[in-house]
């Protein structure tokens, strides 16, 4: 639940404060509203959990079916909040993509293409940087590139975040190279052994679709790999 993650740091707060008091009711309501629409389709455990959870005595096949209050719908801050969980994704993209621990500080900057976009995203950086785990996070109308970085393109623009001090670039340039001459050395071999009909039309096609489709898995990691250099250069 998005709400849980924005508000994590609040809910595990040894204080009990205003804020922490309104996060748990709000996650508590929604909580009490998914238990009541998966009770149709899972009704004991439905029922177990509520009773664990709410210890009321008011079963869950008894109460009314939620109903959404469409007032309360705004269309603005839920596309603020795409965008937002949009940037955190591609953040914990990077982290994957070159190994970054999520206990790693990083700095990120997303450049967006007007106005509109940057204050959307400005309103959200709060629930971006503690999300991905950034220590700073700049919002600009076309900013420019940070020397050796690592790109995605999110919303409205693109994300960058600078990876000097965190990898060392010879050795990172070095390692995707390594890898990229790997999967071409295996993709060649694949091809090679494709281009033969004999094995084609002589071997099992479950065995032939294998072979295509540890060459469309090569060729993958070759793209890949190529677009991580291109952007680290």
């Amino acid at each position: 639940m998005a709400l849980a993650q924005i508000k994590k740091a609040v809910i595990n707060s040894e204080t009990l404060t205003a804020e922490k008091k309104n996060a748990m009711a709000i996650l508590s309501y929604v909580l009490k509203n998914v238990l009541d629409l998966l009770h149709p389709v899972m009704p004991f455990i439905t029922e177990e959990l509520d009773s664990i959870l709410f210890q009321g005595s008011e079963m869950v096949i008894s109460r009314a079916w939620p109903k959404a209050d469409e007032s309360l719908i705004d269309a603005k801050i839920e596309a603020a909040f795409d965008q937002a969980f949009a940037v955190v994704e591609s953040v914990r993209g990077v982290r994957g993509r070159y190994n970054v621990s999520p206990a790693t500080k990083l700095n990120a900057v997303v450049s967006v293409d007007d106005a509109a976009t940057e204050a959307s995203v400005k309103d959200c950086m709060a629930i971006i940087t503690e999300l991905s785990g950034l220590s700073d996070l700049s919002v600009a109308v076309k900013a420019a590139k940070p020397k050796f970085s690592a790109s995605a393109v999110v919303p409205g623009g693109e994300l960058y975040i600078p990876l000097e001090g965190i990898l060392d670039p010879a050795a990172e340039i070095a390692r995707l190279e390594k890898e990229i001459e790997k999967a071409k050395a295996f993709a060649a071999s694949i091809e090679r052994k494709l281009s033969n009909q004999k094995f084609v039309s002589g071997a099992p096609e479950a065995v032939v679709n294998a072979e295509r489709t540890k060459l469309a898995t090569q060729q993958d990691i070759i793209a890949k790999n190529e677009a991580a250099l291109k952007e680290l250069k």
